[in-house]
């Protein structure tokens, strides 16, 4: 396969992947509790680097070592996403609850708060990415390539989620100067969060 073919490929499957809906609820969720369009872009950043940490290092660990990852692995890699995101929704729903309660939460956060969008894209990544990513890999015979084609296909989702949590983050950037609109939203998120974990996790238990 053309070397201009692969890195296309790689690249737009990568652009398309992060956009999934659990990836995007996900980081909705954290950034509907970050009140500044920087913050949303970092979201995203963070987000794209533990993705593509995860990709690289188990997509080099199949190319090299012919791993292979089980349907019950995977399927429980998915529960965990789905039990992932219930716990974002409940942290939201339940976070913004007085002003004093978001004064204390920003200072025991304001160090360690990037690990959470780092979490979440390691786990999206280790869990929904085996079929998009690696399918195309079979069509690539030298190890070099689809070690390129996994750099590029995790630099695709990075990009993607950024530039998807820039425009997320507005709507909340805007009612951060609005009380009570600025619970509602975040609270309603929350919710919401919660509701499509609960239906990601049936779905992966009872219909996969």
């Amino acid at each position: 396969m053309e070397f201009t073919t692969v890195l296309i490929m790689a690249l737009l499957l990568g652009l398309k992947h992060a956009l999934d809906p659990d990836h995007i609820v996900a980081v909705t969720t954290i950034v509907s509790q970050k009140k500044k369009a920087r913050f949303s872009a970092l979201v995203g950043a963070w987000w794209g680097v533990g993705h593509m940490t995860t990709i690289v290092l188990i997509g080099s660990a199949i190319i090299y070592f012919n791993l292979l990852i089980s349907h019950s692995v995977e399927k429980l890699l998915e529960g965990i996403v789905g039990a992932m995101i219930i716990y974002l929704g409940v942290k939201a729903s339940y976070s913004l609850s007085t002003e004093k309660k978001q004064e204390h939460a920003a200072d025991r956060d304001k160090n360690g708060w990037m690990l959470r969008p780092l979490i979440v894209g390691l786990l999206h990544g280790l869990a929904g990415s085996t079929g998009v990513a690696y399918l195309f890999l079979s069509t690539i015979d030298d190890k070099y390539m689809g070690l390129l084609y996994l750099l590029v296909f995790g630099a695709g989702t990075l990009l993607s989620m950024v530039l998807a949590t820039i425009l997320i983050g507005m709507p909340y950037s805007w009612a951060s100067d609005h009380k009570r609109l600025n619970l509602l939203l975040t609270r309603s998120t929350g919710i919401l969060s919660v509701i499509f974990g609960i239906y990601y996790l049936c779905e992966i238990l009872f219909l996969s």
